[in-house]
């Protein structure tokens, strides 16, 4: 959670280098009492500043002219022109409460809220306020501090941090060393820092961390905040956490109360009351603040509550250039509670843009000219002069006194198509996904003075964080003393002992162990959920795994991967070797051969969960899993050809051999008997054609796949190419040769050509909201010889719990029973969203669960088409799926199962 909280909060924040004249002062409420982190901006130098908890405030200007702007959520702004000349000036500013009132033209015949009309205009407006800017660069100063109140006494020995020691202060030739404390209610610490960030659109962030002091635990220094630097409430989502009130569905989520208006300067400020339509963990509640007829945000104070605790996010927004309103102040409280410990942080920033560029390639709607002008005499040019049709639907849609919902979702999609322009536009043709979020500290940022701190810190230190730095400074202080007399002491006894414990723990459980040279070692260790099975087949069985490889400069890598597993009942040694050479990491090349002896599961394209079967057979006989035996050998080749089309060619040999049950063991069930090696199916039953029965038979294949995906966006990451997303479908097509040979049939080669072709799409529709699905054909050429093996083998899972989420999978049909020679097509669709029906009532609709309909298709020669519809909630406790399906053959009602699945990936 600590890091959590850093990587939210370290976010936008700054301050400029140090100036000889100082303003300074405290700012206070009618009634004396000071306000916690008031704004103080700058208004000619785009600065400002906030006031620390006692309401004190100090900022270092150039000498001149300003207008300063007090500011605080609540009240009334207050400005002040000053003359700032060598020295410092004291102003002490009071704060009055800033009232709202209900305008008369405000109240609505139909009895809606205003509140609503507001929200509408300012929705459809966000796509365009989030793309307003083309370039930023800005000075930031952050100030967090963390505040220890209650560990509970289970944890309270457990509960330990490291303090590093400054490095200037170790001894020539050795390496800072760090101590272990532990952590006790009561103590509390300070993080500081200066950077400077520099946007440029659409997505590239430079941050320079040009110094920071921290007495945070040691672990924390280490978070960079760019990952959550771009968060915006102009956003659907922010920060991957919860849904902004600004989102184009967010009708949905919120509940909107108008209350009241207020005159600041040449603007009309709406208060607007976000109220969640129910109790959830990814919703804010608070107020935002809309300006009228700009439909942009001024101020947001809203609270998210999760399960760590409570998330209070202030900003405020001030005209930094023209219509452009940016964030100046951040201010964060976050009370933590989790399993008892509670802890209390609190972030807040100081901002500094020095410079500022519209995106003057976004056009700015007519009303918005119009209004700006009028309310400052100033305009700043569209970059057109012929307003196109879209343009024009979005003018005539602001124009509009009242708008609907329906003229919201409009707004919203046109003014995201504009501003897609824009970002296509600067993006490029490149479809390759950069990353464009660079993050450097300075050479010996962290190791500034005091002296240095108090010359341009400018948000003052409270009395509990001046605390907090002296015990850092003195702690630091003891950790260099004691590392300094043991740093010649050897190594103890009880050390050594550890060391062996360890060790010992790393073969029994597994362990990886890797080199500078690019070696690596790894193994799956004696004890572990796949080491040890049992089927009715092979009895028990034990087996051990390892991997080695070895990685080069150039970018190959060779892996060599064997296995082995006894049989107990069939007294027989399995084993397998599995070796790969990837080499040019953009185009995904590799090599690979692949040899061994192996009992397999017949359903070669699904398969069943080799533990599940394990307890079903020990525990209730019910041995689901069909094995035959499997001698091998394959290689084969795989590339990427051009950006979105990689191709697979591979040849399969395998020798297969009949097996029967050697084991009759259970733990519960001892009268009973094992069903048959045989597979449940049509085809397989007396009476069918002989030559689908399974029968000993050498086998060779030939397999050529082809996978196109257009328009396939990638990242490239060290050199390797990763695959992204596409707003295009994959498609695929695979051809098979196949050859059988059967020693009791004369002549006995038998030949069939396979095809199968098909199109899947998995894409984010909405606010933790996403819809995949999958359509595949399939068939032979001549399917008269084909043996079981060889059959389409369609994924089925029946069983009550399963382990893993299984994809593209029939929860209803038995295993194998789908498995068919002939032509079929099949169909997966899949909805998740977070709120859908179970999730709106209010014991569920404060959880992270997401629930999911989903619609499964398979039509098949001379069977009836079978459709299954389920409803599922996924995420139960991060990792659990529970649903509910119905089965049905050519639309009549068949069967229904409730389905339990663990997802441990």
């Amino acid at each position: 959670m600590k890091h959590f909280i850093l990587i939210i909060l370290v976010i936008l924040c700054s301050f400029p280098f140090a100036h000889s004249q100082i303003l300074k002062g405290k700012i206070t409420n009618q009634s004396g009492e000071p306000i916690l982190y008031a704004t103080v901006y700058i208004q000619e130098l785009k600065q400002g500043t906030t006031s620390n908890t006692n309401g004190d405030y100090e900022i270092r200007l150039p000498a001149g002219r300003y207008t300063v702007i007090y500011q605080s959520l609540g009240y009334q702004p207050v400005y002040v022109n000053i003359t700032l000349s060598e020295g410092t000036l004291s102003k002490n500013v009071i704060l009055t409460m800033q009232y709202y009132e209900i305008p008369e033209v405000r109240i609505s015949a139909s009895g809606e809220d205003p509140a609503y009309n507001i929200m509408r205009k300012a929705i459809g407006m966000a796509p365009y306020y989030l793309n307003n800017v083309s370039y930023y660069k800005a000075e930031v100063y952050l100030k967090g501090n963390l505040v220890i109140n209650k560990i509970p006494r289970l944890l309270q020995k457990s509960m330990k941090f490291e303090t590093s020691a400054n490095e200037t202060s170790v001894s020539a030739g050795s390496k800072p060393k760090s101590e272990e404390k532990l952590l006790k209610a009561g103590d509390s610490f300070l993080m500081e820092s200066i950077n400077e960030i520099e946007f440029t659109a659409p997505d590239k962030y430079f941050q320079r961390v040009i110094s920071y002091n921290s007495t945070f635990p040691a672990q924390g220094n280490e978070i960079s905040p760019m990952e959550f630097i771009q968060a915006s409430f102009y956003q659907p989502v922010l920060a991957d956490m919860a849904i902004s009130p600004m989102a184009p569905n967010a009708f949905s989520h919120y509940n909107f109360k108008y209350l009241g208006a207020s005159r600041q300067r040449d603007f009309t400020i709406n208060k607007i009351q976000v109220i969640p339509k129910r109790k959830s963990q990814q919703l804010f509640e608070g107020t935002i603040y809309i300006i009228e007829d700009l439909w942009c945000l001024q101020s947001v104070d809203l609270i998210n509550e999760n399960l760590f605790g409570k998330i209070k996010v202030q900003q405020l927004y001030i005209p930094v250039l023209e219509d452009i309103w940016m964030p100046v102040s951040h201010k964060f409280e976050i009370n933590i509670g989790i399993i008892g410990f509670k802890a209390d942080v609190g972030y807040a920033s100081s901002v500094r843009y020095t410079e500022v560029r519209p995106n003057l390639s976004l056009h700015k709607p007519a009303s918005l000219s119009a209004d700006i002008l009028n309310k400052t005499g100033t305009d700043r040019k569209a970059s057109d002069t012929i307003v196109s049709k879209p343009k024009q639907q979005i003018n005539r849609i602001l124009e509009k006194d009242k708008l609907s919902n329906r003229d919201m979702a409009k707004l919203a999609r046109l003014m995201e198509k504009e501003s897609s322009k824009t970002v296509k536009d600067s993006a490029g043709k490149s479809l390759e996904i950069k990353d464009n979020t660079t993050h450097i500290v300075e050479k010996d940022a962290n190791k500034k003075d005091s002296i240095y701190w108090a010359g341009i810190r400018p948000i003052p230190l409270s009395d509990i964080e001046l605390r907090s730095l002296k015990i850092s400074d003195s702690l630091k202080i003891a950790t260099n003393l004691k590392a300094r007399k043991t740093d010649t002491i050897p190594l103890t006894r009880n050390k050594e002992k550890g060391k062996f414990i360890k060790t010992a723990g790393e073969i029994i459980f597994g362990h990886s162990w890797s080199d500078t040279t690019g070696f690596s070692f790894s193994h799956g260790g004696f004890i572990n959920l796949k080491s040890l099975s049992f089927n009715s087949v092979d009895g028990f069985s034990y087996g051990l795994n390892f991997s080695i490889s070895k990685s080069w400069k150039k970018k190959s890598t060779l892996s060599f991967m064997p296995d082995m597993r006894w049989t107990f009942g069939r007294e027989q040694l399995m084993w397998g070797i599995n070796t790969n050479y990837s080499f040019n990491t953009i185009k995904h090349r590799q090599l690979f051969i692949r040899a061994g002896t192996k009992s397999r599961d017949i359903n070669n394209e699904g398969g069943i969960n080799q533990f599940m079967n394990s307890l079903t057979s020990l525990l209730l006989k019910k041995n689901y899993l069909k094995l035959y035996e499997s001698k091998y050998l394959s290689f084969g080749y795989s590339s990427e050809i051009i950006n979105g089309l990689t191709l697979q060619l591979s040849t399969n040999y395998e020798d297969r051999r009949i097996l029967h049950n050697t084991t009759n063991f259970s733990l519960l069930e001892s009268s009973k008997v094992y069903s048959e090696n045989i597979p449940v199916n049509r085809y397989l039953l007396s009476g069918s054609n002989e030559i689908n029965a399974l029968r000993d038979q050498r086998h060779l294949d030939f397999l050529t796949g082809i996978s196109f995906t257009p328009f396939q966006k990638y990242r490239i990451h060290k050199g390797i190419k990763i695959p992204a997303n596409s707003d295009w479908p994959t498609f695929e097509l695979t051809w098979k040769h196949g050859i059988n040979e059967f020693s009791e049939i004369p002549q006995g080669l038998r030949r069939y050509d396979m095809f199968r072709f098909e199109v899947s799409r998995n894409s984010t529709i909405g606010a933790f909201s996403n819809f995949k699905w999958r359509i595949r054909a399939a068939g032979f050429l001549d399917n008269r010889d084909l043996t079981f093996y060889d059959f389409f083998h369609i994924n089925s899972q029946p069983f009550p719990v399963l382990l893993n989420n299984f994809e593209d999978a029939f929860m209803i049909p038995s295993f194998y029973s789908l498995s068919t020679p002939e032509f079929y097509v099949e169909a997966h669709l899949k909805y998740t969203t977070p709120y859908l029906l179970l999730k709106l009532l209010p014991v569920m609709s404060n959880t992270l669960m997401r629930e999911n309909i989903s619609l499964s298709y398979l039509g098949t020669r001379f069977q009836p088409d079978y459709t299954e519809i389920g409803y599922s909630i996924s995420e139960i406790l991060f990792i659990g799926e529970l649903g509910i399906y119905a089965g049905f053959d050519n639309t009549k009602y068949k069967s229904v199962g409730v389905r339990a699945a663990l997802n441990f990936h």
